[in-house]
Parts: structure tokens; sequence; C-alpha cells
């Protein structure tokens, strides 16, 4: 097993025996203080057994908890964690700050505990049969073992080409469960149970006035930011578009880094000369509004990472061995490889993100006219609506879909939403035709697309947290490039500040994200202040597919050759659509959501199970 992961963990690797039990861990030092990590650790006497993959953000606070029993300063987070588990107990996992995934034997309750950070940072994935536990940080690591077969889960894999949200601890494998983000399994003798930890409380900070909100907002950005420049050494690479995550957690960088720390920010832009248009009211281009944030604070070097006409499909089989499972967004994969290798090859070790920035930093859903319904402030919720409607914010349909969705019996609701500008998902998608119950009864299920009718802030908030698990793609980067990415908006901390905002902070006088516009506006340009449009990576997506349609057909017949996978995909409306191929309008929403989408998630798809089938 450790052999089968050494590339995730090169630097050093550990196997205690315990009995029946045997634990290990492979090692990527990227933290100064994994010069003194030596996992497996024993503590409490004998009692406790450690193994983790985890950066702890919280070390100081951690400290004065434990007093004087803390461990020295160049002590690795492993230490720090056994100390905690020693004083508290295993439910001291439920508290941690940081990313992790956590396998903690206590040999007193003979108890199996692992856990995951709340946002699924690093993956953990585990493997339970009568008399039989195992569990690794990829699927990779239980297919080494000849009682773990390697066979895809048709299931997952069918709510993957629906576009389904990555709900439920089922994975790719069939026989191979992951740990949720944000939960724990806690395996003994007798049983194997699997429970959610991370469930923050709803509360109203109840600051005095906007000025200590605002201060308070930049406070838990400056923290998150801070907290996870650690180990950077002096070249630091992010990620920066033209919108208010990725900026703000560039801009705040610069502010904190070290001084002498150069820091790389990447744009992905189309090439030069390229007419792409970008669909609705949405940005092609969006490397002059970064280069605007990036001009503003020394230190930062913006790189423009043009578009290449890269095949999306040439880099399957390097996706597949890194990340143990099939992606989305092919497209996208093309300028994130040229990013990271980019960021690899001038010497960085961590590149900060901001995938759920939309939830924390930026958050400004217009759901919150249904909170305030909900709270009875009808006349917030009047001039709200009337303000968004007279600055032409939001349609009236949109402010009544948001206002009142929540309430309307679903046979209503059903019929209404079929005059929604809006396509239903379903209508572009590359599974089998005999799977469309099966999927729309799980959207519908899961309340995905049209059918997600949010009540209130909070629960849409962490119901879309939920969607999210980076856990495999995080760990693959690192394997594949040698670059830890990290996402400050993902911060546990800033996540639950964010949950106990007051609507008025979201929305006011018709304007979204009023705080955050006021605490980012000594960091971001006006220009991306006042930007309306959202931006739209990789307007020249659809250059490299089609440079490259005579090895997408030969990849699809491979596909239309397997019985499993013909079994799943529309082979006949993919060959279709290949057989068509647009000679423009590539913006149109139903072309991209066909080809950018539906074609491209299939093939991913496809090529999955043909890999895994080998």
């Amino acid at each position: 097993m450790l052999d089968a992961l050494r590339a995730y963990g090169p630097d050093s690797r550990d196997l205690w025996h315990g009995g029946n039990l045997s634990l290990g861990r492979c090692l990527y030092r990227l933290l100064p203080e994994d010069r003194s990590d030596r996992q497996s650790l024993v503590g409490g006497g004998g009692r406790y057994t450690l193994v983790a993959d985890l950066r702890l953000d919280d070390r100081d606070s951690i400290s004065a908890r434990l007093g004087d029993s803390a461990p020295s300063a160049e002590a690795s987070d492993a230490q720090f964690l056994l100390k905690l588990v020693e004083r508290f107990g295993a439910s001291v996992l439920e508290t941690l700050v940081g990313d992790f995934a956590v396998a903690l034997w206590d040999a007193a309750e003979r108890r199996l505990t692992l856990a995951r950070d709340p946002l699924g940072q690093r993956p953990l994935h585990y493997h339970a049969a009568p008399g039989f536990f195992a569990f690794a940080s990829l699927p990779k690591g239980l297919h080494a073992l000849e009682a773990i077969p390697r066979h895809v889960d048709e299931e997952r894999l069918a709510r993957f080409i629906g576009l389904m949200p990555l709900v439920g601890g089922s994975g790719f494998y069939t026989g191979i469960r992951r740990v949720q983000p944000g939960h724990l399994v806690e395996v003994t003798p007798d049983s194997v149970l699997e429970r959610r930890y991370f469930r923050p409380e709803r509360r109203d900070l109840g600051l005095r006035d906007f000025g200590d909100y605002r201060d308070a907002f930049r406070a838990e950005l400056d923290r998150a930011v801070r907290s996870r420049l650690r180990g950077a050494r002096t070249i630091l690479a992010t990620h920066l578009s033209a919108g208010w995550d990725s900026s703000a957690v560039t801009a705040t960088a610069a502010r904190l880094a070290p001084a002498g720390t150069d820091i790389l920010s990447y744009t992905s832009v189309p090439r030069r000369g390229n007419d792409s248009g970008a669909p609705g009211n949405r940005l092609s281009d969006e490397g002059d509004i970064a280069a605007a944030t990036a001009a503003l604070h020394p230190g930062v070097t913006h790189v423009r990472v043009p578009g290449s006409a890269a095949s999306p499909i040439a880099g399957l089989d390097r996706y597949v061995s890194v990340f143990d499972r099939p992606l989305y967004n092919l497209c996208n994969a093309v300028w994130l490889t040229q990013i990271r290798e980019h960021a690899s090859a001038q010497g960085a070790r961590v590149l900060l993100t901001g995938e759920h920035g939309n939830w924390t930093v930026s958050a400004g859903p217009y759901s919150v006219l249904a909170d305030m319904l909900r709270r009875g402030r009808w006349l917030a919720w009047a001039r709200e609506a009337g303000a968004l409607a007279i600055k032409r914010r939001a349609r009236l349909r949109g402010i009544a879909a948001f206002s009142l969705g929540p309430w309307v019996p679903d046979a209503v609701w059903k019929a209404v939403r079929r005059l929604s500008s809006r396509p239903e998902t379903n209508a572009y998608t590359a599974l089998h035709p005999r799977l469309a119950g099966f999927i729309d009864a799980e959207r519908e299920r899961n309340d995905v697309g049209l059918a997600w009718r949010p009540k209130d802030h909070f629960t849409a908030t962490l119901r879309a947290l939920g969607h999210y698990d980076f856990g495999e793609l995080r760990k693959g980067v690192l394997a594949g490039w040698g670059v830890d990415e990290r996402d400050p908006t993902a911060d546990r901390r800033l996540i639950e500040f964010c949950l106990s905002l007051p609507v008025d902070m979201l929305l006011k006088d018709g304007e979204r994200r009023p705080l955050a516009r006021a605490a980012l506006s000594d960091r971001l340009p006006p220009t991306l202040l006042n930007e309306t449009r959202k931006g739209y990576q990789a307007a020249d997506w659809h250059e490299g597919m089609t440079a490259h349609r005579t090895e997408i057909e030969a990849l699809l017949e491979r596909i239309a050759a397997d019985p499993l996978a013909a079994s799943l995909l529309d082979v006949t409306a993919m060959r279709s659509w290949v057989r068509d191929w647009p000679e423009g309008g590539w913006e149109r929403p139903e072309v991209m959501a066909r080809y950018r989408g539906a074609l491209l998630t299939g093939l991913s798809a496809g090529h999955f199970i043909l890999t895994a089938s080998a």
C-alpha cells in the first residue's frame, strides 16, 4: 500500500504493527516543521497511535490550550495533534482547524477513528468487509490489496456523467467509500459508523456597527491567508482572475508574505488574436483587470497564461494516474496544467486558490430575499426587491423565484420553472437514455439545478459547500507537479464567520456583498469592484477541441466498443455531436453545454472506465 502511494509522499515513510492492525504513512515535506515528523506516533502510555496528513492552522492557540505540555516550536503538526488527543481524547478531532486526514487508533477502546477536515482538502478512503477493514489516502492504496478488486462504481459514474455533485460517501470504485468532508468514521470490532461532525451553529455576530463588521472581515481573511503561507519559502504562486475571491487572496498574500517573497500570480487568457465571444454578461478576457490588481501590490508578478489550442483529452492518462478519478471541466484542466507546470518550474511549492470564495469572501446570493421573508422582515424584503428591479440587477421573475420559490408547492414550481431562461441541466448530458429516469430522480432528491429552492442563506451555504470535495485533486497536484494547492476561502473560521453575518451585509439597497466591497476596498482596484460581468476563463476552449477532433473521434470509438462504457454513455448522441461540429457560435449556452460540458464529461468518464478496466 505504501509503495502504491509513494508518489504522494516521497520524503519519508513509516510502518507500525500492532497485532491485527497496521498503520503507515508516506510524507511529503511541505512545512518547516515536517523535518521533525516521525510518524507513526504513539502516546498516552501506548493507548493512542496516530498517522496523519495535516497542516494545523492554529498552532498558537493549541499551544495556549496545552500550556506547559505543549510541544516545542520545532515540533511537527502531528506531535501537536497527539498532545491534544492525550489531553482531550479523540473528540478533539472535531475541533481542528486546517487541512487534514487523520487515523487514530485507541487501544483502550479498540476503536479506529478516521477524520477529514470540514471542506475536504485532504483525501481519505476506506474499504469495509466482514472481519477486514482498510483505509488509504487514495483508492490506489487500497487496490494494492488483492482483496479489493479494481472495478468502477457504475452508479457513481452515472451521477458524474449526469453532472450531479459528489454527494454521499460512495467513490468511483466499487467497495471503496470516501470519508466525506467534515465527517468521522469510527471503526470497532462490531461496527463501522460514519457521522458528520462539522455543524456550524446559527448565530448572529451582533457587532456594533458596519465599521466593526468590516474590520472583523479583514481580520478573518488575513488570518486565513497568513496560516496558508507556512512553508511557501521565497516563491509563492496564486491564481488571479478578475473575480473578487482569488483577487482578495492574492492581494492579502501580498500584504502578509515575508519580505523578499516573490509572488507569481497567474491569469488564464485567450490567445492573442482570438475573437471568441463570451456568453451573456460574461468577461472573456480577465487579463487587464487581474493586472490592475497585481499592479497595486509590490512583489506581485502578473503572468498571463494564453490559450494554447492544446487537446483537452491529451492529459487524460496523467489525470487518472495522479487523481485516481475522472475530472469535470477538461477544458479548464488545460490551462490549470499550464499554471501548475509554470509554477513548479519557477520553484513555487505553494499555490493559493479561491474556489470556495463564492460562499465566503464574495457571498451575496439572492437567496437572502427568502431569508428576509422567513424572518418576517417584510419591509426589508420590499426595499431590496424593489431596488433590485429598479437597478436591473435581477429580473422580476428571478426576484419572485428567489423570494417565493421555497414555499411554492412542488407541482406549481415544476410548471413555473419550465418558463426559466436557464435550461434544465439534464437536457445536456452524455448519459445513456435508459438512465434518464434515475438521474432525474437523483436531481430532485438532492435539489440540484432548478429543483433547488433554498429557504435561507445559512442552509444554502452549508448545502453548497457539502458538494465540494477537492481531496483527490489537491493530492494529485502535489504528486504530479510538486505544488501544494491551498484555499484560504475554505478556512473553517472564515466560513463560520461568514455564516454569522446579518443578511444586510450580503445585500443592501439592491447591491450585493456590501460588506465585502468595503472590506476589500483597500486591496482591490475600482475597476474590479465595479465590474458587473462574471469571468469566463478559457473563452477559446473550443480551439483545442476542434484542432484535435480526430483524437476525440478515436477515443469515442474506443468507448463505444467497451460494453460497460456504452451502457452508461449515450454514444449515439456523442457521435452526432462530433459529426455535426459547429463552425461558430461557441459562446451560445446550448453549444457550450453540449460540447464543453456534456461531451467532455462523457469522454472523461469513458476514458476512466477504459483505464480502470485495463
